[in-house]
């Protein structure tokens, strides 16, 4: 009898050491497919620079580590009612099944989350102290996914920010236990070195961008002043040339020139101040007359813009006309005035430069620079057409040309006098 009594004690320790044996084997399976897990997610995901595929890995891999039947991701935002947490990836269920409920709010249940405070583990989270206190739902919506077993887990940056939570829920009560959360916790580590590295990255490429528009627009730039210094020293060479054939002393012609230069100079001042956009007509008509006898100008028109080519064609011709009237027209005479009107009328400009109250004109015997500036330049340049009268009241200049896209007419409202 004692011998049997042995004989069974024996088997039944054999069992209990196989049994445990089995056990010990089975929890080194399972901690060695949780370790793969863990390390093929932390492999993806240090390879992986897309924000949204890597949160989906982490979320997958934290459903399969902690048996829970959903899983999600929210991110921290604010909005118009506070901070809230919204929906960004999710395992287990369609996005949709979220979509109807709006964004979670740091209510008692979700606020540790949401602070980083703590890991929030529940065997049924509709029998916690903390579910149900907060409106409008006072716990689950309608047709909320059913949940009872609940573990959620900050999830926070290098630098301390929270980011975020990963949340995990199951139909059945008491599905995670301490391993469950252990791992949930090692997956939120693995989240939120996905989101540092993906925002490294979009931040990189980002300043890349940055960096590329900032190379072109500096191309750019450097082509148009390339441009627009080939164009002065062609005019500015044009204005030498023409003096010098225009004038048999040396002296007058360097004065003619320095005076050409200044106005060419001060037009390019205009047009530097709007971004060498377009010029407004009033302020070349107001250009042309500071050199000489402003008080004696008298300028009406509404506002108009005009494009670069066509403000320097245009206080060129005022500078001229400008000139000659200071030697021979009407602010030669005390009692000379200038009058200078525009109008706008189905897309065209009409501006008129009349001379009163200056000595009798006479037509000059040989057509000068100034007047082939007028009659020929001027009309190429404006696409229009310009006439130019000597009549013996006093110098009339006729210019007519239409706007384009590079123009910009304002409203009809006159200017004062200059």
């Amino acid at each position: 009898m004692a011998s049997t009594t042995l004989i069974l004690a024996a088997v039944a320790s054999e069992r209990r050491g196989r049994e445990a044996l089995e056990r010990s084997e089975s929890r080194y399976k399972a901690e060695s497919a949780a370790l793969a897990v863990l390390n093929e997610t932390g492999a993806v995901i240090a390879a992986e620079l897309d924000l949204e595929r890597a949160v989906q890995v982490v979320i997958d891999a934290g459903a399969a580590l902690t048996r829970a039947r959903y899983a999600a991701f929210f991110y921290t935002a604010p909005d118009t009612q506070g901070q809230s947490m919204m929906l960004y990836a999710l395992s287990g269920a369609p996005r949709s099944a979220f979509e109807a409920f709006g964004h979670p709010r740091p209510t008692e249940v979700f606020a540790p989350t949401f602070e980083g405070s703590a890991t929030v583990r529940s065997g049924d989270i509709t029998q916690d102290p903390r579910y149900g206190h907060n409106a409008p739902h006072f716990g689950m919506p309608k047709g909320h996914l059913p949940v009872r077993s609940y573990l959620a887990v900050p999830v926070r940056s290098r630098s301390g920010e929270i980011i975020g939570g990963l949340f995990f829920g199951h139909s059945d009560p008491d599905v995670f236990d301490e391993r469950a959360q252990w791992l949930a916790e090692g997956v939120a580590s693995h989240a939120a070195i996905a989101i540092d590295n993906a925002r490294l990255y979009q931040s990189a490429q980002a300043e890349l961008a940055q960096r590329r528009r900032a190379e072109e627009l500096q191309r750019l730039l450097i082509n148009e002043l390339n441009h627009r210094v080939k164009n002065t020293l062609a005019t500015v060479q044009s204005l030498a040339a023409q003096t010098l054939r225009s004038s048999d002393d040396l002296a007058t012609a360097r004065e003619a020139f320095d005076r050409r230069l200044m106005a060419l100079s001060a037009t390019h001042n205009l047009l530097t101040q709007s971004s060498w956009t377009s010029a407004e007509l009033g302020d070349l008509v107001r250009q042309a007359a500071e050199p000489f006898v402003a008080d004696r100008f008298i300028a009406e028109g509404p506002s108009v813009s005009l494009s670069p080519a066509r403000s320097l064609a245009l206080s060129m011709a005022l500078h001229e006309l400008s000139t000659n009237a200071l030697k021979y027209g009407a602010l030669s005479a005390p009692d000379g005035v200038i009058r200078v009107t525009w109008r706008v009328a189905a897309g065209q400009l009409d501006f008129l430069w009349a001379e009163e109250g200056g000595p009798p004109v006479v037509a000059p015997t040989r057509r000068g620079f100034g007047t082939r500036l007028i009659s020929q330049a001027l009309a190429r340049e404006l696409r229009g057409k310009v006439r130019l009268e000597h009549d013996p009241a006093g110098v009339r200049c006729e210019i007519s040309f239409p706007l384009d896209a590079d123009d910009a007419p304002g409203p009809a409202e006159p200017l004062p006098a200059v």
